[in-house]
């Protein structure tokens, strides 16, 4: 039986598998960085956490009948614990949906209304391949909700949070995020929190992650792979080192575009700049050979900058390159902050997949008859 002692200062794992569960465990205890979990029945975990247990944190799943008598939801005893943090009962910690695919289909895919109870959503099946992966991102949460339970209520140190100072703040920065963060954080650290991690840290927009960068770089991936040291230090100057940059590494997308426009051989913008022009650019002033990359059948045109949604929705995800001026227009299930970038399909995933309501038609019908 699982008290509070063993749940204090640990993450606990909310589950109704028994051996599943403690697989799981087993897996994160021996990553790179070890997790340390204590798993807990839904009726033992509900219990535990609606009385003021203080872990780390929680990962929850979703389908939670597996034990006898249990007829709630992960998403219900979510719902519970974001209630009791708002009101103060109980403290505040990140909760990490960590389901399987089809659990997740069947109660809340379509709703994104369950996005806001979680900080961020781990697919079980996943593990296997990705679980150092998942354990920086697990860190990664469990760091920014120390890091903002630090300040005092609504009163956000902006140059202490971002690590940069006001000038940067002015020009990498959007004001509506910031309005947003010291908003949340008036009524609750985990409003701000899911705010910085689903909207700032984890989507492309101000924030972009490593293989995306090498994409607007416009170089092919084993090229970068090959020559990255290089590239790391010409990104060194636009790097992102604020709260949680230590479990995902990050660069400002502002200051890729001012970096590239500091180059002596850059003769435009590099979002309209073709991925060869970049990839020359970039071989001569970092003094070694990088290739462009190419940009696949499925999704045409010469400068890549977003990634097409649908494949990176596929299992396992696969990461295409889209050219906005070919990609599909994707309209999401809840409304984008415009400081995330739109998402698009590339014309060719978009063509397999037409009856994905979410794809904008107009772009659909147009591209297939400019590329028949």
């Amino acid at each position: 039986m699982v008290d509070r002692s063993d749940v204090d200062g640990k993450w606990l794992f909310v589950d109704d598998d028994d051996a599943s569960a403690a697989s799981y465990r087993d897996a994160f205890a021996e990553a790179s960085d070890p997790l340390e979990i204590v798993i807990a029945r839904p009726s033992a975990g509900r219990e535990l956490l609606l009385t003021g247990a203080h872990p780390k944190g929680v990962l929850m799943d979703v389908e939670l009948s597996g034990e006898a008598g249990e007829h709630g939801t992960g998403l219900g005893l979510a719902q519970d614990i974001r209630a009791l943090q708002k009101s103060g009962e109980i403290p505040e910690y990140p909760i990490i949906r960590f389901a399987n695919i089809q659990p997740v289909q069947k109660n809340v895919s379509g709703d994104p209304a369950s996005d806001d109870l979680f900080d961020d959503k781990i697919n079980k099946a996943d593990v296997g391949k990705r679980r150092d992966e998942f354990t920086r991102r697990i860190f990664g949460a469990q760091t920014v909700y120390e890091g903002l339970l630090a300040f005092e209520k609504g009163k956000l140190d902006f140059k202490q949070l971002f690590n940069i100072d006001d000038q940067h703040i002015e020009e990498w920065l959007h004001p509506g995020l910031l309005s947003r963060l010291e908003d949340g954080h008036t009524h609750a650290t985990h409003v701000a929190a899911g705010a910085f991690i689903r909207s700032f840290l984890g989507p492309p927009g101000l924030l972009v992650g490593q293989h995306l960068l090498i994409t607007r770089l416009g170089i092919d991936l084993e090229s970068a792979n090959e020559h990255w040291e290089t590239i790391a230090s010409f990104a060194a100057g636009f790097a992102y080192t604020g709260l949680g940059h230590g479990f995902s590494p990050r660069w400002w997308s502002r200051g890729l575009e001012l970096a590239w426009m500091s180059l002596k051989s850059s003769e435009g913008p590099l979002g309209s700049t073709p991925a060869n022009e970049r990839a020359e650019v970039l071989s001569k002033e970092l003094g070694v050979e990088l290739s462009a990359l190419k940009m696949p059948a499925v999704s045409p045109g010469d400068r890549p900058w977003r990634w097409c949604q649908l494949s990176s929705e596929q299992n396992p995800p696969e990461f295409l390159p889209v050219d906005p001026k070919y990609g599909v227009r994707i309209t999401p299930r809840a409304d984008l902050p415009p400081w995330v970038d739109p998402i698009y399909a590339s014309i060719g995933i978009a063509l397999r997949n037409k009856e994905d309501r979410r794809l904008n038609r107009r772009d659909l019908d147009r591209l297939a008859a400019e590329l028949r």
